[in-house]
């Protein structure tokens, strides 16, 4: 993102601006201005229009400028120690006004009967009155900047430093005309300098559109230029399957691929025979069968005589993908499992066939990262919730690809807007239709003083044999927040149902552990299991049908969709209660989604709109742009005419 902001180029250090000391550089690093291309970049975070409004335009309180001529001698009273107040009248577009400045005794001399001024503050219409915040210079400036300084130096000063740069240094980086013409932008000098010195809203408007255009276009052709050049021929990346045998396999299986499997299940094969290496998202909604699809393109590696690797983010998640995909190919694929409590000689024996070549399918946590886990041909790798590892790791496993071919899924569905920025440079196959079968879960929002009728309904399912998920959002009880912790929803269920009907699953508990406990759960030998969201994804037992989460509004849509998608995994109705007191305008709204809507794709637009795209994935995204101007919610319009415009800057090339 850097070079985006390199409009000065070389971009020298602020030292060398006229009027900038050693002290004032130093203040300046403290909070991260070092170059001058950093000086026109800090930006104002907010602007005040100091032009003059007329008063009878406002419709009852208003923060305005008003100009006009002072009728009366301005009076000062002073109330107590600290506190005083002046108070004079004026008359602007034939109206009478009183105006009232608390603390600022020292502006009655700048005041004189039958002078013209102007006064900014907050008029109350109904009263004719005006509550003061400053007097402006009727020639000064008419619009008012506050930039973000962490008190370093004032506005005025900053300001002086922005003119400096302008006045000395060449702009050298810019749109291209045509697109400038076409747009009616202007050119970035001006835009930056409209930035920090508008005369008006109006400028500052268009300044502001040019602004977001620059920066989201310049960010897609840095995503362009960087797939060009990975997208290097070569031909170790091309993959000569047999496709005769990759039919027959998909002909054998007990269920027929659905319209969105089939195009993904193409997407990947045409990757496979490009002499490009891969860079694929698969895109699909919780219980959509992404896996299936992955396990497909692993078969068709393996008809090449290649290796092919999954690397999940979690161990549960391992041993999910190792048991689905052994249930289905286990009789066409040799797959192993590789995780950080697999035992040493386990361990000795999967990576001496690994290395020989006897095994087709590695599924494997951070423990396939280890150096000493070398394959024979690896032509595949699979990165499942790709954004929960970091580039370095994802990396790391991909240099041990001789053809870098690479799959990533995710179950989070990916808004738009943030398909195109935070991975921009891949190919994108989306899941949406589900598996044939699958019935909507309803979805029901409870007060906890309804918390009975859901408990009778729970045991109502339970007593039909099914499965049955309570979520609750901590551990130890909180002395700050009013929450049903985990260990409180333990202990009740275990009132209602019995101890031996509720198992306890947690994050701190060890990997062992755990396994034994979701292996009582879906033998039905423990038919409840309450948990933290360590189960949000990669736990698939069929037979469950209610999913109840405690405090629901405590999590984002995106987790609240995952949660639910744990359930509704056969053809049996099953249901998801959400249980909250929903005390707040944004707690309802979320409520009221999930009860509207089951589509995931739906559900990830509204929730980049309540949460921003820095906090979409609950931890920042490595590599997501932070924009100066931009916003990837509120501007999406003008991201795809940007991304458009970018793609044909390079087609014409």
């Amino acid at each position: 993102m850097t070079e985006l902001y390199e409009v000065i180029t070389p971009s020298a250090s602020i030292g060398t601006l006229k009027g900038v000391g050693k002290k004032t550089e130093e203040k300046l690093n403290s909070i991260g201005i070092h170059t001058v291309n950093d000086v026109v970049f800090h930006l104002p975070n907010s602007y005040v229009d100091q032009n003059p409004t007329d008063v009878n335009s406002v419709k009852l309180e208003e923060v305005i400028t008003v100009s006009g001529v002072v009728k009366t001698e301005p009076t000062v009273t002073y109330l107590r120690k600290g506190l005083n107040r002046m108070s004079f009248h004026m008359e602007t577009n034939n109206v009478y006004i009183k105006v009232t400045f608390f603390n600022q005794a020292y502006l009655k001399k700048q005041i004189e009967v039958g002078d013209t001024i102007n006064v900014h503050g907050k008029f109350n219409k109904p009263k004719q009155e005006m509550s003061g915040r400053s007097i402006i210079k009727p020639n000064g400036d008419t619009m008012d900047m506050r930039y973000a300084l962490n008190k370093v130096m004032n506005n005025k000063t900053f300001g002086n430093i922005v003119k400096e740069v302008f006045r000395t240094h060449i702009f050298n980086q810019d749109l291209p005309e045509y697109l400038i013409k076409k747009y009616k932008l202007m050119p970035i000098k001006q835009t930056l300098y409209h930035l920090h010195f508008p005369d008006n809203m109006d400028e500052l408007q268009n300044a502001r559109r040019t602004m977001k255009f620059y920066e989201l276009f310049m960010f897609q052709v840095k995503i362009i230029e960087k797939r060009k050049q990975e997208r290097v021929p070569q031909k170790e990346s091309i993959i000569k399957y047999d496709i005769d045998k990759l039919k027959r396999f998909i002909g054998t299986l007990p269920f027929e691929l659905t319209k969105d499997q089939k195009t993904s299940v193409n997407d990947i094969c045409r990757d496979l025979l490009s002499e490009f290496n891969m860079h694929r998202l698969l895109q699909g909604d919780v219980g959509s069968g992404k896996t299936i699809v992955a396990g497909i393109s692993v078969y068709a590696l393996k008809t090449a005589l290649k290796q092919s690797a999954i690397m999940v983010p979690t161990e549960v998640l391992a041993n999910q993908h190792y048991e689905s995909l052994v249930e289905s190919f286990n009789d066409e694929l040799t797959i192993e499992l590789l995780t950080g409590t697999t035992t040493p000689s386990e361990k000795r024996r999967i990576k001496e066939a690994l290395k020989n070549g006897d095994i087709d399918l590695i599924i494997g946590t951070h423990a396939l990262f280890e150096d000493d886990v070398v394959f024979k041909d690896l032509g595949l790798v699979i990165i499942d919730e790709q954004h929960r590892f970091g580039v370095n790791q994802r990396e790391k496993l991909i240099k041990k690809a001789k053809s870098r071919n690479v799959l990533y899924m995710t179950a989070t569905p990916i808004p738009r807007t943030l398909s195109i920025t935070a991975f921009g440079d891949m190919d994108v196959s989306l899941i949406k239709t589900m598996p044939a079968g699958r019935l909507p879960i309803k979805t029901f929002w409870k007060k906890e003083k309804e918390i009975d009728e859901v408990l009778a309904f729970i045991k109502k399912e339970m007593d039909a044999g099914r499965n049955i998920y309570v979520v609750a959002p901590l551990i130890e009880e909180s002395e700050v927040l009013d929450l049903m912790t985990t260990e409180e929803v333990y202990h009740m269920f275990r009132e209602t149902f019995g101890e031996d009907k509720v198992e306890l699953v947690h994050g701190r508990m060890k990997p062992e552990e755990k396994r034994k406990a979701m292996a009582r759960f879906e033998s039905l030998e423990t038919p409840i299991l309450v948990s933290t969201t360590v189960i949000e994804v990669g736990i698939n037992v069929k037979n469950a049908t209610v999913m109840t989460i405690f405090n629901a509004e405590r999590f984002g849509l995106s987790t609240l969709h995952q949660l639910r998608g744990r359930v509704g995994r056969n053809d049996l109705q099953s249901y998801c209660i959400l249980i909250s007191e929903g005390k707040t305008e944004q707690a309802q709204m979320r409520m009221n989604i999930m009860t509207e809507t089951t589509d995931g794709f739906v559900l990830s637009e509204r929730d980049l709109e309540m949460r921003g795209p820095g906090d979409f994935f609950g931890v920042r995204q490595s590599g997501l742009p932070e924009f100066k101007v931009a916003d990837l919610v509120h501007d999406y319009r003008i991201l795809e005419v940007a991304r458009s415009e970018a793609i044909k800057l390079f087609k014409e090339q």
